[in-house]
């Protein structure tokens, strides 16, 4: 995912791309509390019948020869059916955000989506430098076959509507401040990672780090051609890791307070793939800090810290009122059962493949 990097501040945006990403599925049901209809009186019929309200009609979204309309219910239709139902579970996700945002009365403005989108730009470039906008929607968004009217939708507008609905559910206390004081101020470790997704081969995966363990110019090699696009382009060079980090991170913390200067790690398993490090260097803890003048900086970590933890407590709380009930599967044709992809595979090695006969013109007269 285009978020999880080895750094405390994603953590909530990872949670927020995971549910609306399709983590959870939900359809928006009784999420909205419906008015009983009013009693209907019955109409004399002398009465005149009012005059339907005209509806203006729905700019077509082409023309063809100069005159017919392409509808949106046909172009909706067609994308529906080539990958619609994939979508749909984002898509419901996303609606019951929405309507417990339009109850609470809960919007995002237009500031503050650009206020979030540099805030996510921040420290994913080299170096830990802010990666330029253009970088990360022609490089980073691209290669992961998105857009940036995509992130900005279906990621950092749901994020930012989650942690309003969030937010007077968090209260701190000293000990989460002194725990992120730590996590600031204390010792890091600056590690070079590469990351092989999860589907690569774990004995090409193996193959490489026989090649690239005891070998820097190899080892830098394989860093600059990763698929993580942002780790590439760092040559794997990610912010320090810091002590008390979560989940699969948490692990990573481990190893890398393990290590010395220069060594590699094991093959590390976790939810984002197969993960080496190379330790650069120790740094050491900053002990010309004081706690009391950083208790601002203190106070805003800890909440970006413990408002990770309520989101997905609170969606939790909204899929299940929402009750969702998810019907549309696409259309039934050309779906792969079977040894499918097998038999695709056969087709295109030539593999105990047949070519059609192909009838020639005339025959058979």
């Amino acid at each position: 995912m285009l978020h999880q990097q080895i750094r405390g501040r994603w953590t909530r945006r990872g949670i927020a791309l995971t549910i609306v990403g399709g983590g959870i599925a939900l359809l928006a049901g009784n999420a909205i509390s419906q008015q009983p209809l009013p009693k209907l009186q019955p109409v004399p019929v002398t009465a005149t019948a009012p005059a339907p309200i005209p509806v203006a009609p729905a700019k077509p979204v082409a023309v063809l020869y100069n005159s017919l309309p392409v509808s949106h219910d046909e172009f909706g239709k067609f994308l529906m059916d080539r990958g619609g139902a994939e979508k749909l579970e984002s898509f419901i996700n996303i609606k019951i955000i929405d309507l417990e945002a339009a109850k609470r009365g809960l919007t995002v403005t237009k500031t503050e989506l650009e206020a979030a989108l540099n805030e996510d730009l921040s420290g994913l470039g080299e170096g830990g430098a802010a990666m330029s906008r253009s970088n990360f929607v022609n490089v980073m968004l691209a290669k992961n076959g998105t857009t940036l009217y995509a992130w900005m939708e279906d990621v950092v507008r749901p994020r930012l509507l989650l942690t309003k609905m969030c937010r007077d559910r968090i209260k701190l206390n000293e000990n989460d401040l002194k725990l992120q004081f730590e996590r600031r101020f204390g010792e890091m470790r600056e590690v070079q990672m590469i990351i092989w997704p999860k589907g690569d081969d774990l004995k090409m995966i193996q193959q490489a780090y026989a090649r690239i363990r005891n070998n820097n110019n190899e080892y830098d090699g394989e860093a600059r051609k990763q698929a993580n696009p942002g780790l590439a382009a760092s040559c794997g060079k990610i912010k320090p890791i810091t002590k008390h980090l979560m989940g699969d991170d948490k692990r990573i913390e481990e190893v890398a307070f393990q290590l010395k200067a220069g060594d590699v790690s094991e093959i590390i398993h976790t939810e984002q793939g197969y993960i080496v490090m190379k330790l650069l260097k120790v740094i050491p803890a900053n002990e010309k800090v004081n706690f009391e003048k950083e208790r601002p900086l203190l106070e805003k970590a800890a909440f970006e810290a413990r408002l990770g933890e309520e989101i997905p407590k609170c969606f939790s709380e909204l899929k299940k009122a929402a009750a969702p009930q998810l019907h549309y599967v696409g259309p039934t044709d050309w779906k792969p059962t079977g040894n499918f992809l097998d038999s695709v595979q056969d087709v295109i090695s030539g593999a105990g493949a047949t070519n059609p006969a192909v009838p020639t013109p005339g025959a058979g007269r």
